[in-house]
């Protein structure tokens, strides 16, 4: 088992995460639950625990790619930007490296970390914690603010 973070540990091929509050978990299983092929499978989860468990396997973080090869991943991260707020009704949030996945067998790209979630395009550049790293994803994957 490996701390990811004080919420989020990894045994294998799985990642265990608690919500930090309600409004977190019930955003993560809003999507999990939706079982969409670009984001983790949801193994299990605890609705009193506010805990879940999901699929992790072959996959680094977007952080991991080397800067000149996330350029190939760029088409696949705008096109899932927007799928998810037509899948769900909702933007992710925290979009961010950190929240992409990058299977590099496959090379294909899942996201994560749904704790965040926004009806409108607006908020998404507004989150305080990464606005900077979100902003410069945007723009590198060629999504304008409107």
């Amino acid at each position: 088992m490996v701390m990811l973070k004080d919420n989020v540990e990894k045994t294998g091929d799985r990642v265990k995460k608690t919500g930090s509050s309600q409004k977190v978990f019930d955003n993560e299983m809003l999507v999990y639950k939706k079982r969409l092929s670009y984001t983790p499978k949801l193994i299990s989860h605890d609705h009193e625990k506010r805990d879940f468990v999901i699929s992790y396997e072959c996959c680094v973080p977007l952080t991991k790619v080397p800067k000149r090869e996330r350029e190939f991943y760029y088409p696949q991260i705008k096109k899932l930007f927007y799928r998810l707020k037509k899948d769900t009704g909702f933007y992710h949030a925290d979009f961010a490296p950190k929240n992409i996945i990058v299977n590099t067998k496959t090379k294909k790209v899942k996201l994560i970390d749904f704790g965040m979630l926004a009806k409108d395009f607006e908020e998404v550049s507004k989150v305080r914690r990464s606005r900077n790293e979100i902003n410069n994803l945007l723009n590198d994957v060629g999504i304008s603010r409107r």
